[in-house]
């Protein structure tokens, strides 16, 4: 019998398997308790002023996960942009690298075009009406969709400081006072409406906009009255048209795989933290588009408010443009057609 044990070998061998036995049993528990940390990739400064529904969203997020899972989530907030860019925290959050990124509409486009449709001006009537369909079927339906497509699961839609509106160093008030002004537009779809209105479109890096309006490199800008006084363009703009032209959104994203291979107490309190975060935002969004405005007054910006009818005259012109290039853009016309129905059914 080659093969068999020595004898004086035995005692040894059974001791040996013993102690891995025990080992087994006792680290068991402690794998199971381990700690799963969800790290998430901001690009403001802690406690950027005029900004805390994004920041603090994340807060609320991290507050509410940590304690609804007992500690077993750990949510690490990385402030500043510490961990790149936008679009490259947002593909670290599609690889696994980091777990969450507070990337807004623009930069998913990049992966995935079809939520450009968000964007169609005038969609939304109110921002209550932008909730209604986000977080109604058809928001549902894409963000099924968009986990399918990118791995990215969303938890929610969150508000980026809510409608967007034109500035200018140049008088505006209607869609005919843009023509020959020169715009800062951001990716081919924002250049869209500025061409409908006859003005001139140049793509400006949010870090040069300051600059590039003291100057004059361009006239104008578009972006949510929280922004604009974020920047301090109340120093370089004079005029700001309240136009409500878009709706600017952000999505409360993790990474897909990540969220599968949590526990189901995990996943609710997730979802559950979620829902709150959501929550948190826009109402802060609100609070502070109505602080910012007031500022900017103070500031002497010269704000003009337009009315249904004004609205509607800038949107016959503007969104047929955008409309046009969206299809040939988006996976399916439908997304566009399904969009503008929940839309108006939400009015």
């Amino acid at each position: 019998m080659k093969n068999a044990t020595p004898l004086f070998r035995r005692p040894v061998l059974a001791r040996l398997m013993a102690g891995l036995a025990v080992a087994l049993t006792l680290g068991a528990p402690l794998a199971a308790q381990a700690e799963k940390t969800i790290k998430v990739g901001l690009a403001l400064s802690k406690g950027a002023p005029g900004f805390d529904f994004i920041n603090g969203m994340y807060e609320v997020f991290k507050t509410e996960v940590e304690a609804a899972s007992k500690g077993s989530l750990v949510v690490d907030l990385v402030y500043g942009g510490a961990l790149g860019n936008p679009n490259d925290r947002l593909n670290q959050m599609r690889r696994g690298a980091i777990q969450m990124t507070d990337a807004a509409d623009g930069n998913y486009a990049s992966i995935y075009p079809d939520i450009q449709v968000l964007n169609i001006p005038y969609l939304f009537s109110t921002e209550q009406a932008a909730w209604k369909v986000l977080d109604g079927p058809f928001g549902q339906k894409m963000a099924a969709d968009l986990r399918t497509k990118t791995g990215v699961r969303v938890l929610g839609w969150w508000e980026s400081g809510g409608f967007k509106h034109y500035s200018s160093n140049k008088p505006i008030r209607t869609a005919t006072d843009f023509s020959g002004q020169k715009i800062r537009a951001m990716g081919p779809l924002a250049v869209r409406p500025v061409e409908a209105m006859k003005g001139s479109a140049a793509p400006i890096a949010f870090n040069e906009l300051y600059t590039s309006l003291k100057t004059g490199v361009v006239d104008g800008q578009d972006n949510s009255v929280s922004v604009f006084r974020l920047v301090k363009l109340q120093e370089v703009q004079k005029y700001l048209l309240m136009s409500g032209h878009g709706y600017a959104v952000g999505v409360l994203g993790i990474n897909d795989a990540f969220y599968a291979g949590l526990t189901a107490d995990e996943k609710a309190a997730v979802d559950a933290a979620g829902r709150k975060a959501i929550t948190f935002n826009r109402e802060g969004s609100r609070r502070a588009e109505k602080d910012s405005l007031d500022a900017v007054k103070a500031a002497g910006v010269v704000v003009t408010t337009m009315d249904a009818a004004q609205k509607d005259a800038m949107n016959k012109i503007i969104q047929p443009a955008v409309v046009e290039w969206l299809k040939t853009q988006v996976s399916s016309t439908a997304w566009i057609d399904d969009a503008l129905a929940a839309a108006k059914a939400a009015q």
